[in-house]
């Protein structure tokens, strides 16, 4: 019988309460209540850490648990709903999720990821790297705003990140390759990118995925991620419309198909975030099949399937905040 495992990360609180969020740790939940009830996970088999629990540590701890020992046919699951954060390290423009005391950089990530077979992993973020503190949306019943999920540093901090970006000569978005070709980081920020269809070719190590496993976030990065409100039921927008389209027949569906139908959900409140579904670039046939459970039936490296899939309008906004001087507005 096929293991299954996951490990669901929720931070509201974090010591600066400037960073307090109100959806995550809901969303955990919710989750939990998914994977129990349309994939068959056990109680017993779905660890739950929140708020001063999660901490890198702890998360560290958890997250080698999770990925030891896992075998083909096996489906272990990876969910965070926190603050994201994107800073200079070394000469690389790097994303990184926001943990209680600490950051984790994706690149332990995709390392651990590498201990399970292809097609077992999946990660879901609801999270972002984004400025801005508030994402203002019209839904049915009017003018609502709701906390963007992103991280606000010690202003020591902030102004040490800042002095670091002229020394930036790369950028590496979460899951995926450093490069410091113009030309790559365009198509991190592409439909093709995203699953949206077949990628062209890329050179080595050209903005390719690195993480073994799909991986399903709330947003482009440069756009963010709203936190709970009531048009989404109090959970976080992302977690809010995935729950809904996989309760919607999305378990069964293309993760391509479950992407858009979430993006749908999203921009019927006039929120601007579009998510994502991707995988490594030698199995494209992922998203062509169900989140979670996509190896049963997937090609090793088939093309991903056509649709107009994630948008790139936030593609020039974050090219010329690093200096690459195309325009537009997030």
């Amino acid at each position: 019988m096929a293991t299954k495992r996951a490990l669901l990360v929720g931070i509201d609180q974090y010591p600066d309460p400037r960073n307090n969020l109100n959806s995550c740790v809901a969303d955990t939940l919710r989750i939990r209540g998914l994977l129990q009830s349309h994939y068959g996970f056990a109680p017993q088999d779905v660890t739950l850490l929140h708020n001063s629990a999660a901490t890198l540590a702890a998360v560290r701890l958890q997250l080698s648990q999770l990925l030891t020992g896992v075998g083909d046919g096996d489906q272990v699951v990876f969910f965070e709903s926190s603050h994201g954060y994107r800073y200079v390290k070394g000469s690389t423009f790097i994303e990184v999720l926001c943990l209680y005391d600490q950051f984790l950089e994706d690149t332990e990530l995709v390392q651990l990821s590498q201990r399970v077979p292809p097609g077992t992993f999946t990660c879901i973020v609801d999270a972002c790297h984004a400025a801005g503190m508030e994402k203002l949306f019209f839904a049915r019943d009017g003018l609502h705003a709701a906390r963007a999920k992103v991280w606000q540093p010690p202003p020591e901090q902030s102004a040490a990140d800042v002095a670091l970006l002229a020394q930036a000569t790369s950028f590496k978005s979460f899951g995926r390759a450093a490069s410091s070709d113009t030309g790559a980081v365009a198509k991190q920020f592409s439909p093709e990118a995203f699953g949206g269809r077949a990628a062209p070719a890329a050179k080595a190590g050209e903005g390719q995925s690195e993480l073994n496993g799909v991986l399903a976030a709330a947003c482009l990065a440069d756009q963010t991620a709203a936190a709970g409100s009531p048009p989404t039921d109090g959970l976080s927008a992302f977690t809010w419309a995935l729950g809904l389209e996989l309760e919607a027949g999305g378990v069964t569906r293309a993760a391509g198909a479950v992407r858009d139908g979430v993006a749908a959900r999203l921009a019927a409140l006039n929120m601007r975030q579009t998510p994502v579904v991707e995988a490594p670039m030698a199995h494209g046939g992922w998203l062509t099949q169900p989140l979670v459970t996509y190896a049963a039936g997937a090609g090793p490296s088939s093309p991903s399937p056509s649709s107009d899939g994630a948008g790139a309008g936030g593609l020039d906004s974050f090219l010329q905040s690093l200096g690459i001087g195309t325009d537009a507005s997030r």
